[in-house]
């Protein structure tokens, strides 16, 4: 997992938030592996929909609180005008990941929120 998304979430005792940030971290590594090998395994593609039907009902328990924090978000200095967490569940099968840079851009953009709404969920614990 991310080491930073492990710190953070080592601070609190929330099961299905961690859940949902293995899930996540899961699907960035697998959407990462497909986009840099080019191609699309038997594995990978069964993979991703086990991945993506763990996600779709654990991202829809967090999405307005994930909505705080990913507009905020800048990729080269320019804010996000698409939900990151929406496009990437969007994708419809993995070989929709082979050389689509546009997904690759929405990565770092997820867990920057990730690691947002952790933080905000430390600070509110607190």
């Amino acid at each position: 997992m991310n080491p930073v998304t492990q710190g953070l979430l080592a601070q609190l005792n929330e099961p299905s938030l961690a859940a949902f940030a293995q899930n996540w971290d899961d699907w960035e590594g697998l959407i990462i592996e497909i986009y840099r090998q080019k191609t699309v395994s038997f594995e990978q593609q069964e993979r991703f929909f086990t991945l993506h039907e763990a996600l779709e009902p654990e991202y829809a328990a967090l999405a307005a609180e994930l909505g705080q924090f990913w507009p905020h978000v800048r990729i080269k200095g320019e804010s996000l005008t698409t939900n990151p967490f929406e496009a990437l569940l969007a994708l419809p099968a993995a070989k929709q990941v082979v050389e689509n840079w546009a997904a690759m851009r929405y990565l770092p953009a997820a867990r920057e929120a990730i690691n947002q709404l952790l933080m905000a969920r430390i600070e509110n614990s607190a």
